[in-house]
């Protein structure tokens, strides 16, 4: 046979078809998606659940915003602070050991956590006594404290909080009437 006779074999184009991507269902979702975390982390009372064995009592009153907050739980069994325990309690009350002895309304134990943990948010920047109008910079304690514990307990929680060097102080209550 010659070279006429013989079928001519067809060439193979190699070019690879790309599909056109369409980014815009993708671009939407991140945006929704980025909406939808800015909103979540702005709103205050979701990140703020009562301590182990609190129950809170309720207001009526406005919501208070977060920022750096040392929180305090005092339960009928414990105070915390950060939900680390510092003094066991019975029934709302506490061991008369755990009081100083010159100082009767000070709580050792609480004083000498909150004495270390304000001096760190002192070398973090918090200006404490601040007088101005913008008070974003003073130490806040956040009192989440049982609706059933004695008052003189939860006294001498706040005076040992005000000895220690925090002065605004916050309290956590069930949304209600």
């Amino acid at each position: 046979m010659s070279d006429d006779e013989l079928p001519k074999k067809k060439k193979r184009s190699r070019a690879i078809k790309v599909m056109p991507l369409n980014l815009a269902p993708l671009i939407d979702i991140n945006a929704n998606l980025l909406f939808f975390m800015i909103i979540a982390n702005s709103v205050q009372e979701d990140r703020l659940t009562a301590g182990k064995d609190v129950d809170l009592p309720t207001s009526n009153a406005s919501t208070a915003e977060a920022g750096d907050l040392v929180s305090i739980v005092v339960s009928m069994n414990s105070i915390s602070v950060n939900e680390k325990e510092i003094v066991k309690m019975s029934n709302g009350l506490f061991d008369d050991r755990f009081l100083d002895q010159k100082r009767e309304n000070r709580i050792v134990p609480l004083y000498t956590h909150l004495t270390e943990r304000f001096q760190d948010l002192i070398r973090k920047g918090a200006q404490p006594g601040t007088v101005d109008d913008d008070d974003s910079k003073v130490p806040v304690v956040l009192i989440q404290a049982d609706k059933r514990l004695p008052y003189h307990t939860l006294a001498k929680v706040m005076r040992t909080c005000g000895e220690a060097g925090f002065t605004k102080f916050r309290f956590a209550a069930k949304a209600g009437g």
